[in-house]
């Protein structure tokens, strides 16, 4: 199947839209609108309104179209902020809401009944796709990395960054479906991957801030090394994937490369 039409789609009227109130990507949750309601425009329309008080969304993810309802995409690291989670996780996190399965009706709480269980979970297997897709573009354009930028709502409530929902896990553990936020973010990693999103060419392509300053010393130490092209600088082709860098990072966080920063002179990562 195709993957789903990417529309933007701005609550302008919503009384949360405030395209100067901006917010420093830290990280991505993905919600589910805990209602039966498989038509993102619906849910869109809903919010673009002026007395939409209490809630904004950076997103709505339907089967056969993503609309994006705030600025996601125009400046790496920054983003519009959104009134999605309750707490702290509006300041930090693009919040993306997945559509839910009209053949759901809700009893109590994250209870539903399904009158169709295969077309539900054809349904949900189709949003969540396009949310991995999705994901996997945020997490390149924002630098993010999907194993630990990536929560759920349910997940954020755990971290005490966002309030008491369970969602989506409820979704997929509702309709019995063998899936849950691990698959989600490890499947976000292999899209990344597969399609080889993202590349740095440069030091200087690296925008995340920390992922830079790592490199930048592990440049400094010889332990990274360019093509020699720039004699005065770190400014080498080192051609390096995403995964690569992540990779560098955690190992430089976990010590992997402090005796040879001191043998350098230079500071090692973890106290010796």
């Amino acid at each position: 199947d195709a993957m789903a039409e990417m529309v933007e789609a701005y609550i302008t009227k919503n009384p949360y839209y405030r395209p100067d109130r901006k917010i420093k990507v830290r990280g991505l949750m993905l919600h589910s609108i805990g209602v039966g309601q498989p038509d993102p425009w619906v849910l869109q329309r809903n919010y673009n309104k002026a007395d939409c008080y209490g809630a904004s969304v950076h997103g709505f993810i339907g089967a056969d179209e993503t609309l994006i309802t705030l600025p996601i995409f125009d400046t790496p690291g920054e983003a519009v902020q959104a009134f999605h989670c309750a707490l702290s996780g509006n300041s930090t996190h693009i919040g993306i809401e997945m559509c839910e399965p009209g053949e759901i009706q809700y009893t109590g709480g994250a209870n539903f009944l399904v009158r169709d269980v295969s077309r539900a979970i054809a349904y949900v297997q189709k949003v969540t796709r396009n949310a991995v897709e999705l994901f996997a573009q945020l997490c390149v354009f924002h630098n993010l990395s999907p194993e630990i930028d990536i929560c759920s709502h349910a997940e954020g409530y755990q971290m005490g960054i966002a309030s008491g929902h369970a969602d989506p896990e409820h979704l997929w553990r509702g309709l019995s479906m063998d899936y849950n936020m691990n698959k989600f973010r490890n499947d976000v990693f292999e899209r990344m991957e597969e399609s080889d999103l993202k590349r740095y060419q440069r030091l200087s392509d690296i925008t995340n801030k920390e992922f830079h300053s790592v490199i930048e010393t592990l440049m400094n130490a010889r332990i990274i090394n360019g093509d020699g092209s720039d004699k005065d600088g770190n400014e080498d082709i080192i051609d390096l994937s995403h995964d690569m860098v992540r990779t560098l990072v955690m190992e430089y966080r976990g010590g992997a490369f402090d005796r040879k920063l001191m043998d350098m002179g230079m500071k090692p990562a973890v106290s010796i």
